[in-house]
């Protein structure tokens, strides 16, 4: 979960691997995002990014191709 300032942790689960927390820390930028995401094995991947809607954050982590999309969901 992120707070307003684009901060938090969570919860992450690798398909037929490991889980374990994540800590999120973020910048913004008009509607760009930029969200750094450490993982507690030591993996960094950062997300650079727009919002597109109120719920919606479209852009690139540094250690795949493609294009991510993340949504927000109801708590």
């Amino acid at each position: 979960m992120l707070d307003a300032t684009g901060n938090g942790q969570g919860t992450y689960v690798i398909e037929a691997g490991r889980s374990g927390v994540v800590q999120v820390t973020g910048t913004t930028a008009g509607s760009k995002v930029t969200l750094i995401i450490q993982y507690d094995y030591g993996l960094r991947v950062v997300f650079a990014g727009s919002l597109t809607d109120a719920n919606h954050l479209v852009g690139t982590l540094n250690d795949q191709p493609g294009t991510v999309t993340f949504t927000r969901r109801a708590s």
